[in-house]
């Protein structure tokens, strides 16, 4: 007989497989369409795309474009800075940057990335394009091309927010290690765990990490024929609708090429990337990352010349739907989490 927790996370899946993907399959037809901006991707992707090491010029210059943007996009922004010792340059001072619409939610849909790009020595001027400046654009232009929805229909739900989070310090100085690797993300999976804020549920205020449903990351995007494999077995309804999305979308004439991204399969492994503190904290996550890795990673070919555009195209028009469809169709908050307080 099946044990109780994994009856649990079957009804769980199956709960959101309702909510998500069947319950309003009817209006999943007639969801109007969101047109590309990709003047707003290209300009956003041009100010991201440059150097910006924790402690540069190039670091500091984005992280204001990221609060910057969000703002203008109607997010209530926030910032999560620290200082923190590192291997070779010493103390540093990071920050993570939030933007939230509904922050006074009950729940929250989290997409992340990161936005720091990693040290050589030898190679100044790495821009890092799959890692993870391709990510931030994306982030940004989903939140642009849904903008008028998140503005009006969505603003002020109180059983759903979106939160924005752009991980600093990711990359690892030397090597890379529990201690030398996801800075950001550590410190403020810590913060959110320690602090308590929102609606109480029978009479106790949650956890702030608590709040959120589920943690989407983006990670090595922008290379030609990218392949993304399901992670987490709580989350693999979400992969799957991810994948549905994309066969919708195929088969009305609204990508390019014959490449599918999406595989309806478990990865396999584990990639370790900013989710791991997060993930230690019982936040389910959706990995969103290539893998096999692009062979650009970590190398000075990953910069803008080597970017495959129609894939970057086909990934913003199936993950803006997906988020769309994810706050859309969201009646009441489903919980994925393996294990329950």
């Amino acid at each position: 007989m099946p044990s109780k927790s994994l009856l649990l996370l079957l009804l769980s899946s199956l709960l959101f497989i309702w909510l998500i993907v069947g319950a309003d399959s009817v209006q999943s037809n007639l969801q109007p369409h969101w047109s590309d901006d990709e003047s707003h991707f290209n300009r956003t992707l041009s100010n991201i795309l440059v150097p910006r090491v924790v402690g540069s010029q190039g670091h500091q210059q984005v992280r204001n474009y990221l609060i910057q943007t969000l703002s203008d996009l109607g997010f209530k922004t926030d910032v999560d800075e620290f200082k923190q010792r590192v291997p070779i340059f010493g103390d540093l001072t990071f920050t993570n940057v939030l933007g939230c619409i509904n922050p006074q939610a009950k729940n929250f849909l989290a997409l992340s990335c990161h936005y720091d790009s990693k040290y050589f020595p030898n190679d100044p001027g790495f821009v890092g394009a799959t890692d993870s400046a391709v990510p931030c654009a994306i982030l940004l232009n989903t939140a642009k091309t849904l903008n008028s929805y998140l503005t009006a229909q969505f603003q002020n739900r109180t059983d759903l927010g979106l939160m924005l989070i752009f991980f600093d310090g990711e990359e690892a100085f030397k090597d890379w290690t529990n201690s030398d690797s996801v800075y950001g993300s550590r410190h403020l999976a810590t913060k959110l765990a320690r602090s308590r804020t929102g609606p109480s549920v029978g009479g106790q205020t949650p956890r702030t990490i608590d709040r959120i449903e589920v943690l989407v990351l983006l990670d090595l995007i922008g290379a030609p024929n990218p392949k993304f494999s399901s992670f987490y077995e709580n989350t693999h309804a979400l992969h799957r609708s991810l994948v549905e999305i994309e066969q919708r979308l195929r088969s009305s004439g609204q990508l390019e090429g014959n490449n599918n991204m999406f595989l309806n399969r478990p990865s396999g492994g584990f990639v370790d990337d900013d989710h791991r503190p997060f993930l230690e904290e019982n936040v389910p996550i959706l990995h969103l990352i290539a893998t096999p890795f692009p062979d650009v990673w970590h190398t000075p070919r990953d910069n803008a010349a080597n970017l495959h555009w129609p894939s970057i195209r086909n990934f913003n028009r199936i993950f803006r739907l997906f988020v769309y469809e994810y706050v859309r169709l969201h009646k009441q908050p489903v919980n994925l989490r393996y294990y329950r307080a």
